[in-house]
């Protein structure tokens, strides 16, 4: 069988980017619950947006779509700041690409960075989005509250109001803010 759908990845080794259905299926494998794979397909649809949009550099969309689709996977062993960690090590576990895993990494809040993953019981080191594709997944996942777009003034707004005005989340509302000027410089 060498169709598409039954070919789990489009590379091979360390850059294994699997297809969608191969996402679909690993979301699915992995027992993640509905609403955040509804979720997850909402922010890849936003990223994907913002993605069409660059027109200053190229942007790999096949990375940026398989990356928010499975930005979420750890979610299926935990809610809390490791489930980024944790997501990347599942991708890792089944041979996937380490710039997916980072993708998981680096999604958190605006990404964090060593003094606050030490503040949240990370492993201490930065988990800070760097690439184009890791910084548009942050800022899609940033729009969306649930299955709802929602402005970054609004999201973080939400969350000022459950956690208050913490120092994690000011910081993360700045670099968020510059990731979506820097991003926009590139339309």
């Amino acid at each position: 069988m060498s169709t598409k759908k039954n070919k789990p990845h489009e590379n091979k080794g360390n850059n294994r980017i699997p297809t969608r259905d191969f996402a679909f299926e690993l979301l699915r494998k992995v027992k993640l619950p509905f609403n955040i794979r509804r979720h997850s397909i909402n922010v890849a649809n936003k990223a994907l947006k913002i993605a069409n949009k660059i027109k200053k550099i190229q942007v790999n969309k096949n990375l940026v779509e398989i990356g928010a689709l499975l930005h979420d996977i750890g979610r299926c062993i935990s809610h809390g700041f490791d489930h980024g960690l944790l997501g990347g090590e599942i991708l890792l576990s089944y041979g996937l690409s380490e710039r997916l895993a980072r993708i998981c990494e680096t999604h958190l809040l605006g990404g964090l960075d060593k003094e606050d993953a030490k503040k949240v019981g990370l492993p201490i080191k930065d988990y800070l989005p760097n690439t184009l594709e890791e910084k548009i997944v942050c800022l899609a996942d940033k729009h969306m509250k649930g299955r709802h777009e929602v402005s970054i003034e609004d999201r973080f707004q939400i969350w000022f109001k459950k956690y208050g005005k913490t120092k994690i989340l000011l910081k993360s509302k700045r670099r968020v803010e510059r990731i979506q000027k820097e991003i926009k410089a590139l339309f």
